[in-house]
């Protein structure tokens, strides 16, 4: 039997900010990737497609870069966007031995409705914080981020 330990004065580490960020970031996480099944895509797929909504066409290796992938599974994913019509992928302008992807009419339509409907879903996730404390907890999450990730 695990016995977890709580300081008898102070706050107890089930109402700390990393246990608290922690059970936040997996119920985020369940209702997101939930959230894009419905739309039919992956966490995965979709962080490649807006990686191209916002690069424009892209080569693979740069869109792996991008999306924060390994260059040998970036493959498996683009062939998965490319079945399914969302993406596609055609020779680069002046060097013919390189590939670009793109999104397609199907893949902007898709990932610009996932978006908006993203905004709708934020709104519900966050419902109890007034406008003003939603920016402020972005903003001290992002600091925090930054720390981290930056560092």
């Amino acid at each position: 039997m695990l016995t977890i330990l709580v300081p008898m004065s102070g706050i107890g580490y089930e109402r700390g900010t990393p246990f608290l960020l922690a059970r936040l970031g997996s119920l985020a996480a369940r209702a997101w990737t939930a959230f894009l099944a419905d739309y039919g895509i992956t966490q995965t797929q979709h962080a490649v497609m807006i990686a191209i909504r916002e690069q424009g066409p892209v080569g693979q290796r740069r869109l792996a870069e991008l999306a924060a992938m390994d260059a040998r599974n970036i493959v498996a994913v683009l062939d998965s966007l490319t079945a399914a019509g969302l993406a596609e992928r055609g020779p680069h302008d002046t060097d013919r031995r390189r590939r670009v992807v793109s999104l397609t009419a199907s893949g902007t339509r898709l990932i610009n409705t996932i978006g908006q409907a993203a905004a709708h879903g934020q709104d519900h996730f966050l419902r109890s914080l007034s406008p003003a404390e939603r920016d402020h907890l972005n903003d001290l999450l992002q600091r925090l981020y930054n720390a981290h990730v930056h560092a």
